[in-house]
């Protein structure tokens, strides 16, 4: 599983690197044809670099939740059974140290 993210990350990464380069050169194109100013330019790679960190995140929590949903397929424990599981033995040598305080009394 971790290997597929790994892969996917770098697939992604790959693509966003690409894609920019192409957005570079294609306004880059547009201004030395005078069809939009530099700043123009500049606004559109900005939006472009903005989309790209939105859909890195959308595909980020889209891949948390699909491990999530395959953790619990699979039943391993969450951090909040662990919590629990460990309050529980807290609670439990609590009650031990107190009956053994108890014992040791009497």
């Amino acid at each position: 599983m971790n290997d597929m993210l790994k892969k996917g990350f770098f697939l992604g990464l790959g693509a966003a690197a690409y894609g920019k380069e192409k957005v570079q050169r294609y306004v880059d194109d547009l201004v030395t044809k005078g069809k939009i100013t530099p700043r123009e330019a500049e606004q559109w790679k900005e939006e472009f670099i903005q989309k790209g960190r939105d859909t890195e995140l959308e595909w980020s929590n889209q891949a948390k939740e699909k491990m999530q949903e395959s953790f619990k397929e699979m039943g391993l424990a969450t951090e909040k059974d662990i919590e629990a599981i460990h309050e529980k033995l807290k609670d439990m040598e609590q009650q031990l140290a107190a009956r053994n305080a108890k014992d040791e009394n009497k």
